[in-house]
């Protein structure tokens, strides 16, 4: 959408205004993580980009950019707990005779690791798995695995960044994670 230049302006000075405080608002709305609350504010003025030529009184919009912020961030909240549900790596399950205990099995039950020595083999045995299924995995797998899991981009992000779809970046995150979760299986119970 082309704004006219009086609409140019008008933006341009509510930007100035208000690009400060909404950030403070949506960084207080997403509990600190200045990340998330630049994403927002960023989102939220081209909301009012987009709907400048609807606008019509300049002098009270406040309010407007305030409520918008708000929405913003509760709709951020929840499609990060949805996402972290809907993509979190199952735990593996692993099977041991009953009468030996490893460490393994004590993070599979959840359990907490009784000496240093079994949490040292627990943290090599997971570095070596982590370093074989990272071996494994080609191309594009590496490159969502990296944007997905461990610098935590939003889904919007990762699809931009692989240039594809949300909905393909969606299958692609469940796929990884099904493909990780079974080398993970196949490597920790050997």
């Amino acid at each position: 959408m082309e704004l006219n230049a009086e609409q140019e302006a008008a933006f341009n000075g509510i930007v100035h205004r208000y690009y400060g405080k909404i950030l403070k608002f949506c960084c207080y709305a997403l509990r600190g993580d200045r990340i998330a609350a630049e994403d927002c504010t960023q989102d939220i003025f081209l909301i009012l980009y987009e709907n400048m030529g609807r606008l019509c009184d300049y002098d009270r919009i406040g309010g407007w950019l305030y409520k918008t912020a708000d929405n913003i961030s509760k709709q951020y909240i929840a499609s990060r707990r949805k996402e972290r549900k809907k993509f979190a790596v199952p735990a593996v399950g692993f099977a041991a005779p009953e009468h030996e205990e490893s460490p393994l099995d004590n993070i599979a039950d959840e359990k907490p690791i009784k000496s240093e020595e079994d949490r040292i083999a627990e943290e090599r045995t997971m570095a070596w798995a982590a370093g074989e299924i990272k071996k494994r995995l080609k191309g594009d797998d590496e490159r969502v695995l990296e944007f997905t899991f461990r610098q935590k981009h939003p889904l919007k992000e990762v699809a931009a960044r692989l240039g594809i779809s949300l909905s393909a970046a969606k299958s692609r995150v469940s796929r990884l994670r099904q493909k990780i979760s079974a080398l993970a299986r196949e490597l920790l119970t050997d």
